[in-house]
């Protein structure tokens, strides 16, 4: 691209820039917008291609309210790489990286590095973080200079984002009206996340279970300090985020009571205990959280926050049926069959749950509405066990017992032979159970 090219859409891009920048600034509608005639844009870079000195031109009437200075606006045009660079350092941290800036204009480029902070953001860079070497230097049309840079973070520095841009030339974009802060042209934006380990290990980070309505169930949250001082916790109910959906509710706070120690002490371990007692008239999917507040500024806030996903169920009263046909002696079977899932590896007597099972009938017309209520002829039990670390904390990781049950599956298969022609119906009744499937095989 020749610079009068390049030149053209930085006047394009910083127009429509402060266009906007103003509206935000002034907290208002912006005032009447010029437009601009992006077909003599084109043109204009069209003849640049041709040799022929251009610039964008605006519609005439719009003109005049561009001031000469900008009309007139001229840029050295460098090409800088990285143009933005993110990276991570802990408190004391240091990082070096080199720069490399080419000058792609027709002349000579006098570039003095400096540091400009970012006039937004919950945390501030301190400019003398970051050095850049050589403090200025000449750069000839065409060729390129590297500058090393050194961003050293203090061992006090808050935990959080910072951002900085380093500057290489004054050259910064114009704008119809007022700009919040310069926009530079010829410039690298950094982005720093200041982090360090978080002394508490936290596990689980949500709680997913199925529970009966009018039935309590009690949640266990296992907190470990890997520091060298006590850290205080003060877990309370709810937090910044909230759940909704056309089938999910917040989970009512008078559901929920929390028992937790006022600190974790220094290398150990604690629990916090959560109890969720269940109305008798709830049900559908429920949604809330638990924000455990604890006092170590190194765990983002959406750490400390536990999610919890109820499923609140009720014991079926009436069975489900489903008719089918069968030929005169015909042979027929029912399989029916029911899941459990190990949801939650923290919650008290997971173990501990009652086996589904099934109430089945069938029922025929020329039985004079009698039911049959056979016995099954097949019982089946089949498991997935995990070798994994699945649910567990990572202070279980040297314990014994390795083997974890994910999921549990029932069958029962009832089978009946020379069946009586017509219209059977099967009735299920299910006890325990999660959901449940059935299969109805018709002949050999």
């Amino acid at each position: 691209m020749r610079k009068e090219e390049a030149k053209a859409l930085v006047v394009l891009m910083a127009f429509l820039l402060g266009v906007f920048s103003v509206a935000a600034v002034a907290g208002q509608a912006a005032p009447p917008q010029p437009v601009l005639n992006l077909g003599a844009v084109v043109v204009g870079l069209e003849a640049g291609v041709a040799g022929q000195a251009s610039s964008p031109q605006l519609a005439p009437e719009e003109a005049s309210e561009q001031s000469e200075e900008e009309q007139q606006a001229d840029y050295k045009i460098l090409h800088i790489s990285p143009k933005h660079d993110w990276f991570e350092l802990k408190p004391g941290g240091e990082k070096e990286f080199a720069v490399k800036v080419k000058n792609k204009d027709e002349e000579t480029v006098s570039t003095s590095p400096r540091i400009e902070v970012q006039p937004f953001g919950e945390y501030f860079l301190e400019e003398d973080w970051i050095t850049v070497e050589p403090g200025s230097a000449e750069i000839k049309a065409g060729e390129e200079q590297e500058y090393t840079v050194t961003v050293k973070i203090p061992e006090d520095a808050e935990i959080g984002d910072y951002s900085a841009q380093v500057v290489f030339t004054n050259d910064t974009m114009p704008t119809p009206y007022p700009a919040p802060f310069p926009m530079y042209v010829n410039s690298l934006m950094l982005s720093i996340h200041v982090w360090e380990p978080p002394k508490i290990v936290v596990q689980p980070q949500y709680i997913h279970d199925r529970v009966e309505a009018g039935q309590r169930q009690e949640y266990e949250i296992q907190l470990e300090n890997k520091g060298d001082k006590a850290i205080a916790i003060s877990p309370e109910i709810g937090g910044e985020e909230r759940w909704y959906g056309p089938f999910e509710n917040t989970i009512p706070e008078d559901w929920l009571t929390i028992d937790a120690p006022a600190k974790v002490e220094a290398n150990s371990k604690a629990t916090v205990r959560v109890t969720v007692n269940v109305p008798v008239d709830a049900k559908g999917r429920y949604e809330g959280s638990i924000n455990l507040n604890i006092d170590d500024p190194s765990i983002e806030r959406w750490n400390q926050e536990m999610h919890m996903h109820i499923e609140v169920w009720k014991q079926p009263t009436t069975p489900y049926r489903e008719d089918f046909t069968v030929k005169q002696g015909e042979k027929f079977s029912v399989v029916v069959t029911a899941r459990q899932h190990a949801y939650d590896r923290y919650g008290g007597g997971a173990e501990e749950k009652e086996e589904p099972s099934f109430d089945v009938a069938l029922i025929q017309a020329t039985l004079g509405g009698g039911k049959l209520t056979p016995e099954p002829s097949k019982t089946v039990k089949k498991g997935e066990v995990s070798l994994g670390m699945d649910y567990l904390p990572p202070w279980e990781a040297s314990s014994e017992g390795m083997y974890q049950v994910m999921s549990t599956e029932y069958s029962e298969t009832y089978e009946i032979t020379n069946a009586t022609g017509g219209v059977w119906t099967l009735e299920i009744l299910p006890r325990n159970a999660e959901s449940f499937e059935y299969t109805i095989e018709i002949g050999e």
